[in-house]
């Protein structure tokens, strides 16, 4: 019995699925959910941030940094499940018969479906990683090394969407390729790896 999302699987049956044979969850959807539990630490420090007598001046940012990092975390989310179903219409084109002649051009349609999640799953993760250098900046210090292990998973989500963004531009036509790796290219310039 298929499950609605892959985030109702109980922790340990996603792991598994993801160690399995089965194409997906894969790669992106892995990205989406760094990117969403980098989101969620974040809201856990400024949790322990808001409300405290000592961070009155800084409530209304933390405010603001907080709500911003709820819906990243809500769309990176429903992200973990749209990358599954954009490789799943990836890899039913590719199991096309080679002699058929629609099938490059699904190929490539379906590539740049499945090159476009991820990409969406970078740049929500880049924002997240932006938001989580200003909370750490004024955020409960007693919460700093959560703020750094939420920054470093933005980071990876950041990267590691890219990757799969990348697999797929060579699948694309040239007309579709260009733009989103130019996108891509202008993302991942900006990125560094967080420094505690």
């Amino acid at each position: 019995m298929e499950t609605e999302s892959l985030l109702q699987l109980p922790v340990g049956e996603f792991l598994d699925q993801l160690a399995s044979q089965s194409p997906t969850p894969g790669g992106g959807s892995v990205a989406a959910l760094t990117g969403a539990l980098a989101a969620a630490l974040g809201r856990m420090v400024a949790a322990f941030t808001l409300g405290k007598p000592k961070f009155a001046a800084v409530a209304p940012q933390i405010g603001q940094l907080a709500a911003r990092l709820q819906r990243a975390e809500e769309m990176l989310r429903r992200l973990v499940d749209e990358d599954a179903a954009a490789y799943s219409v990836l890899d039913a084109a590719f199991k096309l018969d080679k002699a058929d002649p629609q099938r490059a051009a699904r190929i490539a349609e379906a590539a740049g479906l499945a090159g476009s999640v991820p990409l969406k799953t970078a740049t929500l993760a880049a924002r997240v990683l932006d938001d989580l250098t200003q909370l750490r900046a004024i955020g409960n210090p007693r919460l700093r090394s959560d703020a750094d292990a939420a920054r470093q998973l933005a980071y990876a989500a950041v990267q590691a969407a890219g990757a799969n963004v990348r697999a797929n531009l060579a699948l694309m036509t040239a007309e579709e390729s260009k733009p989103i790796a130019a996108q891509l290219d202008a993302l991942l310039a900006c990125q560094r790896p967080p420094v505690p």
